[in-house]
């Protein structure tokens, strides 16, 4: 028997719950890296490598594509509401992590 009908929607649910947590523990993080990237340049280290955003546009996009296409065969509710329910699970995992972290 396939679980992945079932797992998936599970795991959006727990994924934006986990996005949301990170978001709100995650922001003063974020403002130090900032700040550790400007001294970084400052001072002549580089921490990020070239990359053109073409190239990563483009393999976020296949990435995507591919994923949707298997999302939409596996839960059996038709291709809009598959994708619908997985961003409404995600939607809600993200709010509760956000409120509650």
């Amino acid at each position: 028997m396939d679980y992945s009908g079932l797992v998936i929607p599970i795991l959006a649910l727990v994924d934006g719950l986990l996005f949301g947590l990170a978001i709100k523990k995650g922001l003063v993080s974020f403002v130090l890296l900032l700040v550790a990237f400007v001294v970084s340049g400052y001072v002549g280290f580089s921490f990020i490598p070239k990359i053109s955003v073409t190239s990563l546009l483009n393999s976020v996009v296949s990435y995507v594509t591919n994923h949707i296409q298997a999302m939409t065969a596996l839960i059996p509710i038709g291709s809009t509401g598959a994708i619908s329910l997985v961003v409404v699970l995600f939607v809600v995992g993200l709010g509760v992590g956000i409120w509650k972290g």
